[in-house]
C-alpha cells in the first residue's frame, strides 16, 4: 500500500537553532561556518580569517530567532511578535512562515511537526 504524503502545517512546526549566536542591543547575531569541512576551516586559519560569518537579522527576525528553541512552535511565536511589534509585524503569521521557510532554506534552523517523536 503507498504511503500517502501528509500536508504539514508550518505553524504546527517547531524550529530549532542550529548555529551559535550572541544577543546585541537590538538584534542578535548569528555565528555561521564559512566551512564545514577541515579542509576549508584550515583555509580560514591560513588565510587569517574568522572560521564563522556574522548574520544579523532585524529586530523582528531577531526576536522570532530567540523563540526558536525547540520548545515553541511556529504559531506561538507569530503570536508572540504580533503582542510585541503589534501591526509592525502584520500580517504575522504569513511573514513568520515565510521567515522559517527562509531560515530553513539557508540552514539556519531545523523544524518538526508537533507530533514527530524524534
Amino acid at each position: 500500500m503507498a504511503r500517502r504524503k501528509q500536508n504539514k502545517n508550518v505553524l504546527d512546526m517547531i524550529p530549532e537553532r542550529l548555529h551559535e549566536w550572541e544577543e546585541g542591543e537590538d538584534a542578535v547575531s548569528i555565528k555561521v561556518p564559512r566551512f564545514k569541512s577541515r579542509l576549508g576551516m584550515r583555509f580560514c586559519r591560513w588565510l587569517k580569517k574568522t572560521p564563522t560569518i556574522n548574520v544579523n537579522p532585524d529586530k523582528h527576525s531577531s526576536e522570532a530567532w530567540r523563540l526558536c528553541d525547540g520548545k515553541n512552535t511556529v504559531r506561538y511565536i507569530a503570536e508572540c511578535l504580533q503582542e510585541r511589534f503589534g501591526e509592525e509585524v502584520e500580517p504575522a503569521y504569513e511573514r513568520v512562515a515565510e521567515l522559517m521557510s527562509i531560515m530553513e532554506l539557508n540552514g539556519l534552523i531545523t523544524y518538526k511537526n508537533v507530533n514527530d517523536d524524534s
